[in-house]
């Protein structure tokens, strides 16, 4: 009576409500999981172990999937000296791929609005990193001139943006 108690607790209470039918095919994928990596040597595909319990390999796949354990958002991940990093922390993070694309799509066409000179002057400056002594050399130009022909340069993008 004890025992069954138990086993029906562990069935039935989980964080997620999962079928009987569903948890039983799922033990049973694990349980011949086990006997055919032994037989194969190997880890069998879906397909092996749904042909060995004679079901179908979408059914199979939906009740392991179901029977997988939840893993909290709150769990840390990281600890180290006091600090502690969630993983909905590290989940929840955008890696802003999206906004580069657009700034970059942005850039180039304010970029290409620029006659010959000002997109030089721009690329020699943020892209190749020179200072505006070098830039001057360069375009044939003083420090000063480069100085204000940058400044112009970047109010007018501003003001497109």
């Amino acid at each position: 009576m004890i025992s069954g108690e138990i086993k029906r607790f562990l069935r039935d209470d989980g964080m997620i409500k999962v079928s009987r039918s569903l948890k039983e095919l799922s033990y049973k994928g694990y349980q011949a999981q086990e006997v055919l990596g032994r037989k194969l040597g190997r880890e069998p595909s879906v397909t092996e172990l749904a042909e060995y319990l004679d079901v179908s390999p979408e059914e199979l796949t939906m009740a392991m999937d179901a029977c997988t354990d939840v893993e909290s958002l709150h769990r840390p991940v990281y600890k180290k000296e006091g600090q502690e990093i969630s993983l909905m922390e590290k989940v929840g993070k955008e890696d802003g791929a999206e906004e580069r694309v657009l700034d970059h799509l942005l850039l180039k066409e304010l970029l290409t609005s620029l006659d010959k000179e000002e997109r030089k002057l721009i690329y020699l400056r943020y892209f190749a990193e020179k200072t505006q002594t070098q830039v001057g050399k360069e375009m044939g130009i003083s420090q000063v001139q480069v100085s204000r022909m940058e400044k112009k340069i970047l109010k007018n993008l501003r003001e497109r943006i």
